[in-house]
């Protein structure tokens, strides 16, 4: 019998930002809507960039939030080959 193994990509949507040191995607919430609904303006968003070579903190109220969907791990691809 062979068991066939469950995707482990995320396929769920977040709201993010781009980091202002690196580019990279700050993922800070879930977004419940699948897409249905416009987020609304954060009062007060400090967030920091979760790469390890970067880890820039900043406030981040007045950027533009997108949407965003977790990329697979680089790093661990392949290891189980």
């Amino acid at each position: 019998m062979r068991i066939t193994e469950w995707s482990k990509v995320d396929m769920k949507w977040y709201f993010g930002v781009l980091c202002q040191k690196c580019g990279s995607p700050i993922l800070f919430a879930l977004d419940r809507s699948d897409g249905a609904s416009v987020p609304a303006p954060a009062a007060k968003l400090v967030l920091t960039c979760s790469l390890a070579g970067c880890r820039h903190q900043a406030d981040y109220s007045g950027a533009t939030i997108s949407r965003f969907q977790k990329q697979p791990d680089v790093t661990n691809e392949g290891k189980n080959q």
